[in-house]
């Protein structure tokens, strides 16, 4: 057996989270457990959520000749592809919306061994359409601005009447929508987010597992992971908010990070690549200089490419600053240096290092 239970009572209600270890079954999308469960819940006429990290179709191409994945001329991203009506595909840049055409070829090797990687919102509809013959309402936050969000996915379920018994969404679908209990609800792939290199992905993570259990009241859930003993994800199951802190606080106080000591990003970016070097280069030297003259011996500064080094044609470099005397510093950097300008960023009390 692969998988966990957790079994929960919270206001008369038995809530069950299924923790399922994807390692055991790395060639399928979906594990046995939870395509039983699909299953079973679309022959009882049951609603079922879908919660997908990635939207559209794949996350990208890739040469199996060369290993080249093509990415947005104007963003160190790879392309998305998203499928249209008509059945092509289109690529798509999710940082600026660049469009591009789908490639035949390599343009690296010229090759024609591409094929597409990951799953979207839109292929895991498509596979359970064949596998089920259940039809998918894909719902995405770009389809609604933050003030009228739900009110949309209302309008777009009364719509259709029941006509998608099955929901397929992001993060939004966390959130419980008023008269459309869900009944199921299936996490693609729990460790979203945990990969990127931020001191609070745990948190993040944490929360959207924990309160996607809470605000859906009725339902059942199933959580696929590669990781079944990482602490953001078991405590979240265990729906263990202070369980989790305990471990999340022993992290952040043994590498430096709030609340145990103050964080803050500088950001400099400039269309030409070779400045942003000369430029974060003198910085950081400058700042280590004022760290030894004025004797902050504990604080901790570095320099490290952001997540995405281009944005909108522009590359970008952090220079990162860590301690428990930080304010105290950044006055007397303020006074000395200068970090204004419309390259310049200075994300003071920063919530994020990448």
């Amino acid at each position: 057996m692969n998988y966990e239970q957790f079994s929960h009572t919270i206001n008369d209600k038995e809530k069950n989270i299924f923790l399922v270890d994807m390692t055991q079954e790395v060639e399928h999308f979906f594990s046995t457990l939870a395509q039983r469960g699909i299953g079973k819940y679309l022959r009882q006429g049951k609603r079922i959520g879908i919660i997908v990290d990635k939207k559209g179709f794949s996350s990208g191409m890739i040469c199996r000749d060369c290993g080249f994945v093509p990415q947005c001329t104007k963003c160190s991203v790879s392309i998305s592809y998203h499928k249209l009506e008509s059945g092509d595909q289109i690529g798509l840049c999710h940082i600026c919306k660049a469009q591009y055409n789908v490639q035949e070829s390599c343009a690296h090797c010229h090759g024609h061994n591409i094929k597409g990687y990951g799953m979207g919102t839109q292929k895991v509809a498509e596979y359970l359409q064949q596998e089920f013959g259940a039809k998918s309402l894909i719902i995405e936050s770009e389809k609604a601005n933050s003030t009228n969000k739900i009110k949309k996915i209302m309008e777009e379920l009364h719509q259709y009447k029941g006509e998608y018994p099955i929901l397929i969404g992001t993060s939004l679908l966390s959130t419980a929508i008023p008269s459309y209990p869900l009944d199921l609800v299936v996490f693609f792939n729990a460790d979203m987010g945990l990969n990127i290199p931020d001191y609070n992905v745990g948190e993040k993570n944490f929360n959207l597992l924990y309160h996607t259990f809470l605000h859906h009241d009725n339902a059942q859930f199933v959580v696929q992971t590669f990781n079944p003993e990482q602490y953001s994800i078991r405590q979240a199951c265990k729906l263990d908010e202070e369980g989790f802190w305990k471990e999340e606080n022993e992290f952040r106080k043994a590498h430096n990070y709030p609340p145990f000591a103050d964080l803050c990003v500088l950001l400099y970016k400039n269309e030409v690549e070779e400045k942003v070097f000369t430029k974060v280069d003198k910085l950081h030297k400058e700042l280590l200089y004022l760290k030894e003259k004025y004797q902050f011996h504990d604080l901790e500064i570095y320099s490290t490419p952001p997540l995405i080094y281009k944005i909108f044609g522009k590359y970008r470099y952090n220079i990162i600053l860590k301690g428990k005397d930080l304010k105290n510093f950044m006055d007397i950097v303020f006074t000395k240096l200068n970090l204004t300008g419309k390259n310049f960023k200075v994300d003071w009390k920063a919530d994020s290092i990448v």
